[in-house]
Parts: C-alpha cells; structure tokens; sequence
C-alpha cells in the first residue's frame, strides 16, 4: 500500500459476483484500465501470506488508523472466506493512486531502472521490518512477529505480486526524489551525502524533555548561568528514563527526526534552544560526534532523500488525481465530486430486502470465475 497518499474506494455492497456478468475492469484512469482481474488477482495472493495480511494490520495500527480486517465478520479462514469489503474499498484506492503515479513519471519522461527498483526493494523491506520491530517493542515482545522482517514477509508473496509493489515503490521513490531535487542512482546518492554530510554524522546527546516552552526556557536559563546539563535534566526532565540519566539519551542517527536539522548545526558541548518535537518540548546537549562513511549510512540517505521531497511530491499527485478523469464500475461506487476519497459507494437496498447477505460479498474465490 503506498505510504505517500492513502485514498480509498468505497465498494458498493451490492456486488453481484457472478463474474461473467461483471464488466471485465473495476476502473480506469484517465483511459488506462485497472481490470477486475488485476484486482482480484491481488487479493488472492495477500490471501494466500498471513504474514502480509498482519503486516498490513500491524502499518495501519501504528499510524493511528483504524483496524481494517482482510476477511469479512465470521470467516474463520481464508479458505471459502469473504473478503471484508473495507479491505478492498482500501486496495484498490491504492491501485489507481498507482496508476496515477505511473501516469505521472512517465508524462515526465523519467525512466525506472533496475538500479531504481533494487533502492524501491530495498525501502519497502525496511519499512516492512521498521513497522513489524517498532509494533515488537510497542507490544514488549521478545521478538517480532508477521515473518519478522521485510524479506520474509515479501518471500512469503508471490514474485509476480512483489514484483508490482516494488514498481509502485519505484515510481513513487523517484516522484519524491525528483521534488527534493535529487536522485537515487549511485552518482545522486553519493552527492545528496556529501551536501548533508553533518546530517548523518552519529550525534551523541544529553536530553531535557519540558512540557511546555516556558518550562524549556526556564530550563535554558538554569543552563546558562551554570547549572550542570545532568542536575538539571534530573530535576526538570518530564520523563523518568532521563530524570534518572541524567539526560544522557545515547548516540546514534538523527537524520529523519525532527532533531536532525537542529542538532547538526550545533557544536560539540553546545547546548540547544527550545526544540519542538512530539507534542512536547525538548533542550539538547551535543556530547559527542563521530563522522560516517557513505556505505555505513546509505539506507539513512536514500530515507532522507525520499522524506524530503515527500511533502511536494504528495501535492503533485493530488493535483494529478483530481484533475484525472476517473472511472468506476457502478457496482463497485462512483466517482466522488471533490476526489477526498475516490470513489462514493451507491446506497445499499434495506437489510430486510436482501434475500441472501453472504451473496453480496467479494468471494475468495472471485479470481477465478
């Protein structure tokens, strides 16, 4: 699913699944087809890898939305089971933000190499392992589960499917490069570096965490007039793990937190203004810093290359869904008026006009009739 613009299709309940009286397309963008058989295609192979499926679960819990099942209430298994029509509704919004995006890159001539989908790879198994530790810690479990990291879960699809989420990486990773003013092949990498060097140097700091500005500036003042760094973050910290550090918060990268830009323009020793940063406020001493090699950092780089132009990217494909001429099986919705999500679904008959409600749900089995 892409991480950059999350827009959805509203799947009309009334779907009728007897598939040679279904239109061969679920919907089309500006004229390019996006077939009921791609769609169900898709949803036969996250059917067929539990890992994926939790993956998918465990993206959306950490992000704050709402639980969005694969399969629908009572279907114990996938096995005979209904897909639960949210689900859907969500992949293929998904889809044809894809194909905007496609439809994008190529209008602007830019070429996806195979040096572009082996970084796009790359990016989506971190992510894939990024959420599954971060969802491990949140929970405190030894260790992560859904495959546990980013090459289980894409060995656990089919080649084909993996194949078709790395081309959407790619193109989307090039659309964010390209609005950063830079790139990601070996040459573009290497100078996006070299300009941000000090970004991706391995910071070593002290914290003080304050709940409100106030409270950071009477804390900056204590500091100036003498006060230790280590007393005043026990006395004043907010949080208990750097009251009882003394503030000492380790060393590590910064680069891609909202720490980044305001620590490396500090000096070892020096300590920070106010930093606002998760809805709290946040005093920093630079303790230490040691500078990295390219190699020992390039999966930081390409993420900060990505986050950069992610904002400007993100409104050029806005623009470009609402202004694209928008398609949908009426059985599936129909195009809503201000494109907030893509596709309204039709009103649903009464539930006491429905002779059979399992009847009207997308069936596992729906890519092959």
């Amino acid at each position: 699913m892409k991480r950059l613009v999350v827009l959805l299709v509203a799947v009309a309940g009334v779907v009728a699944l007897a598939g040679r009286f279904l239109p061969s397309n679920a919907a089309s963008v500006a004229g390019s087809p996006i077939s009921r058989q791609s769609l169900d295609s898709d949803l036969s192979a996250i059917a067929g890898s539990p890992d994926y499926t939790c993956f998918l679960s465990e993206e959306r819990r950490i992000s704050g939305r709402p639980p969005l099942p694969f399969l629908g209430a009572g279907t114990a298994s996938a096995n005979g089971g209904v897909y639960d029509a949210r689900f859907v509704d969500n992949w293929l919004g998904s889809m044809i933000t894809n194909r905007v995006v496609a439809h994008i890159v190529a209008r602007n001539g830019l070429r996806v190499t195979p040096g572009d989908l082996a970084v796009a790879r790359s990016v989506l198994s971190r992510r894939i392992t990024t959420v599954l530790d971060s969802e491990a810690r949140s929970l405190g479990a030894a260790a992560p589960g859904c495959g546990g990291n980013g090459t289980a879960v894409l060995g656990s699809l089919p080649a084909w499917f993996v194949a078709e989420q790395v081309r959407a990486e790619a193109d989307q990773a090039i659309l964010d490069a390209r609005a950063a003013h830079a790139g990601l092949t070996p040459a573009q990498i290497s100078s996006y570096f070299e300009l941000h060097r000090r970004t991706f140097a391995k910071d070593c700091i002290s914290i003080i965490v304050l709940r409100t500005r106030a409270e950071a500036q009477v804390a900056e003042a204590a500091l100036a007039s003498g006060v230790p760094f280590a007393r005043e973050a026990a006395a004043a910290s907010a949080t208990r793990q750097t009251a009882a550090t003394g503030g000492v918060a380790g060393c590590g990268l910064l680069a891609g937190t909202f720490l980044a830009r305001p620590v490396s323009a500090m000096a070892v020793g020096k300590v920070s203004g106010p930093v606002a940063g998760n809805g709290v406020f946040w005093v920093v001493q630079l303790t230490g810093r040691s500078t990295q090699s390219l190699a020992a950092v390039r999966a930081a780089v390409v993420t900060a290359v990505l986050r950069a132009g992610q904002a400007r990217a993100g409104r050029e494909i806005a623009r470009a869904i609402a202004s694209s001429s928008l398609a949908v099986d009426p059985r599936y919705g129909t195009p809503a008026a201000h494109r907030v999500t893509l596709v309204q679904s039709p009103a649903s008959p009464p539930p006491g006009a429905l002779l059979s409600p399992s009847a009207i749900q997308p069936r596992l089995t729906a890519a092959s009739s």
